[in-house]
């Protein structure tokens, strides 16, 4: 039960970050996911240096289980496979220059908090 109180602030932090972005892509018309801009709340809030240590336990959870949770978007893609067929060249392209830059952003960010010392 007590690591459930640990981690349970993390993770309702990040799903309400998740959601507030949904809530602002809406209403400013932006074609961003909503949780891309709830990350980019989150780092703010984690380079601003006020302190939301608390969170680290079930963000790291999150983290530790994104792979199960983007399979089922991915699978509901099939649904649209048809659609997407045309785009094919462009949708791996988007793919793959997203995940270099991720990558890219992570290694940097590690290194810029102090971590590979």
């Amino acid at each position: 039960m007590r690591a459930l109180i640990e981690i349970a602030p993390g993770v309702l932090l990040c799903c309400c970050l998740a959601v507030a972005g949904d809530a602002v892509a809406a209403w400013a018309g932006l074609p961003v996911p909503g949780a891309a801009l709830g990350l980019l709340a989150y780092l703010g809030w984690l380079l601003s240096g006020r302190g939301i240590g608390w969170s680290r336990r079930g963000a790291a959870l999150l983290l530790r289980w994104i792979g199960a949770l983007i399979v089922p978007a991915l699978v509901g893609l099939q649904a649209f496979a048809g659609v997407l067929g045309g785009a094919v060249p462009a949708v791996v392209a988007v793919l793959v220059t997203t995940t270099l830059v991720t990558a890219l952003a992570t290694a940097l960010i590690y290194r810029f908090v102090g971590g590979g010392r």
